[in-house]
């Protein structure tokens, strides 16, 4: 495929590195927009090209007369900045640090509010949800929280992973805007109304999402995937070696910026139509109006500070340019070559066929002859000594399988592919292997096999597609008795027959689950899990109370989500037991408790003695005027004191990371406890869990897991 290159329309060079990923484009005058960036641990540049003044604590630069530089005490972590303030449309600056965060009017060198967040703060955005205009949004290890600008808290709410990116996004089309979330746990999740009423399951921790139009976004992943969702669906998706850094739609393209450096366009279907290397590794790629001439560029800035603005189409004013044919003639014409190319090596496979034939007509069948009745026939079944499913590819007569080519989401840990080739000597004409989902969700296995004789030198390719359900890794047994204190109970007023048909569409089989008769009201199921051999059961009674049996709470929250889903249930609250997590809650809420008490001793000494430094380092000077003894003991005194500082230092980030972990475990529990209800009833144990963390109350927690809202 030929790629075309497009020249930058303005260069320029911060020098200052830039540290990758932290990065924005604001008006802090609400007129001039600034590039803003991390230039290190605790430094923040801005680069003002319109000759704007920045005062107040930003100094400028020695090394650059329209970069100015604010000093910060703190880690810089992440940064946004958009209009948070009701009453102007100057852009404000937000800044992230491991347990704080900061909201900066730059323009007036004044602070909005300064707001402790002790989940941490990975990203930080700025826009509207729902019904509120602007609100801060952060991503913590294990949670989401909105605050509007006075620092106040809008809502909270629990994730299962780190949060690595986010988006505002009107998912469901009716005019209010929801909340996209990336996370480490590889799903995209929508926040609407602080309930989450979706979620895409991906390949990959999910580090980048961008909005492309009002039904589309665009993501990508750690493991180098991109790809466009359209209403919940994926329209295409991607591979590539290098991490993607930043994504965005301008023109009529998605510009994808690279880790090494390498910025590419690409059309609506996901090729490559334009392609620019920068000289060193990329920092960020934001699309802002630089040069303030109406239309927005592609603002592409490395690690190095070199910073190149592309335009959004790529122009051409010369009247000879008018008769070169177009990108997309050339794509066009570039695709039908290489079908056509495919079709002549076809032809050249059947031609070979023929003429074997025809020379070899004492013989039985040609090397490279195939039976016309031949077909592909795939089946999946529980291996339980094994403890993963078995996929086995057969054929219908005499053919051997030479080779299989399997592809499938998140089920091989080595990547998405698995390639199959026994040795000659034990070639059949069926293939086992093995396949083990991690994860409860559903999968769609692509498999490419190589069909043909043993002694074939050319073989035929079947390509077959077979799904795989959610629960596959639970198969259905009989003999299964095992006394189990935990369970989730709920009442729902539905037919059996339909609750038949979502087992067979959410569980794997050997025969399709019939009820023995029409009068039939109750059904009881056991399943062993292939992975741990856990036992799972769930009992539907004829006055449509449902139990579900198990040890595993996000087990049990899954089944009700995906129950839910299938019944079109709005709401279902439920009733829940579930000993050893009530236990770990315990436990998670009293290591919370006591670092929190070390957090605050060790902040109280470390500003005691910080306050002693600073009382002994004027006596010192003092001291030099007429006793040097004097002043050599007052400043063995103050490394004393430096050396004990960081000495609680180091112990102060431990307890950090101590409580960090904590924490995402406990807010792992958390919305465990909030998926084992739907609706409006989730919503209120979120709300009610806030509550209860705030006050310390480990027994209202464990109230509001059993049985909802208290």
């Amino acid at each position: 495929m030929q790629v075309s290159t497009i020249q930058p329309v303005f260069k320029l060079e911060l020098n200052h590195k830039v540290t990758p990923g932290i990065a924005c484009i604001a008006k802090y005058d609400g007129t001039h927009a600034c590039f803003t960036a991390s230039a290190g641990y605790d430094k923040i540049i801005i680069h003002h090209p319109q000759g704007g003044i920045i005062s107040g604590r930003a100094q400028r630069s020695q090394s650059h007369g329209e970069v100015s530089e604010l000093n910060l005490s703190q880690a810089v972590i992440s940064m946004a900045a958009g209009p948070l303030k009701p009453d102007t449309q100057r852009d404000m600056l937000l800044i992230g640090s491991p347990t704080q965060i900061l909201a900066y009017d730059v323009h007036d060198n004044i602070d909005l509010f300064f707001k402790e967040a002790p989940d941490g703060v990975n990203v930080i955005i700025v826009g509207s949800f729902g019904k509120h205009e602007a609100l801060a949004m952060v991503g913590g290890h294990s949670s989401v929280l909105a605050l509007n600008s006075q620092g106040e808290e809008v809502f909270w709410n629990v994730i299962g992973g780190k949060v690595n990116a986010m988006i505002t996004f009107d998912y469901d089309k009716d005019g209010e805007n929801e909340l996209l979330i990336g996370c480490e746990d590889s799903y995209i999740r929508v926040l609407k109304n602080n309930q989450f009423i979706a979620e895409m399951a991906e390949t990959g921790p999910v580090i980048c999402l961008s909005q492309i139009s009002e039904v589309r976004f665009a993501y990508g992943l750690a493991n180098g995937t991109i790809g466009i969702y359209e209403e919940g669906i994926r329209l295409w998706r991607v591979k590539s070696k290098q991490n993607v850094i930043s994504l965005q739609w301008s023109g009529e393209c998605l510009a994808c910026c690279w880790a090494n450096g390498r910025i590419d366009w690409r059309d609506a279907e996901g090729r490559v139509v334009r392609r620019v290397q920068m000289r060193s590794a990329a920092a960020a790629m934001l699309l802002a109006d630089y040069r303030s001439l109406g239309t927005p560029d592609l603002v592409c800035v490395s690690d190095k500070g070199e910073v190149l603005g592309y335009p959004p189409t790529q122009e051409s004013s010369d009247a000879s340019a008018k008769k070169i044919p177009s990108e997309e003639d050339r794509l066009a014409i570039t695709e039908l070559l290489n079908k056509k190319q495919a079709l002549m090596v076809e032809m050249q496979h059947y031609e070979a066929n023929a003429s074997s034939s025809h020379l070899n007509l004492e013989v039985d069948r040609p090397p490279t002859a195939m039976p016309t009745n031949t077909r592909l026939q795939v089946a999946v079944a529980p291996d339980v000594e094994e403890g993963t499913l078995e996929l086995a590819i057969s054929t219908n007569n005499e053919t051997i399988v030479r080779a299989a080519l399997v592809l499938a989401e998140g089920i091989f840990e080595s990547g998405e592919t698995l390639a199959r080739h026994p040795p000659l000597e034990q070639l059949r004409s069926i293939l086992y292997i093995p396949l083990r989902p991690p994860r409860d969700v559903p999968v769609d296995v692509h498999i490419k096999a190589l069909v043909g004789y043993a002694d074939s030198e050319q073989f035929h390719i079947f390509e077959l597609t077979k799904h795989l359900p959610r629960f596959s890794m639970y198969r259905l047994t009989d003999n299964a008795k095992r006394k189990i204190d935990s369970y989730v109970t709920f009442r729902i007023t539905e037919r059996v027959q339909r609750i038949c048909i979502w087992v067979n569409k959410n569980f794997l089989l050997d025969d399709e689950l019939e009820l023995e008769s029409e009068e039939t009201k109750e059904l009881h199921l056991k399943f062993l899990c292939l992975r741990d051999n856990s036992f799972l059961g769930i009992d539907f009674e004829a006055d449509g109370q449902v139990k579900i049996i198990t040890e595993d709470i996000r087990l049990a929250g899954d089944i009700i989500q995906s129950l839910s889903v299938f019944l079109n249930l709005s709401d279902l609250q439920s009733t829940a037991k579930f000993p050893e997590v009530e236990e770990k809650l315990r436990l998670e809420m009293d290591n919370v408790s006591d670092i929190d008490e070390t957090r605050h001793r060790l902040a109280a000494e470390t500003a005691e003695k910080a306050q002693l430094i600073t009382a002994l380092l004027p006596a010192a000077q003092d001291a030099a005027a007429y006793n040097l003894n004097e002043m050599l003991n007052r400043y063995k005194e103050v490394i004393l004191l430096n050396e004990e500082l960081i000495t609680s230092c180091y112990v102060r980030r431990s307890a950090q990371d101590q409580a960090t972990d904590s924490l995402k475990q406990l807010h792992t529990i958390l919305q465990q406890a909030t998926r084992l209800r739907v609706g409006k009833y989730s919503k209120a144990v979120v709300n009610a869990c806030r509550k209860a963390v705030r006050e310390n109350n480990t027994e209202a927690l464990i109230k509001i897991m059993q049985v909802g809202d208290t």
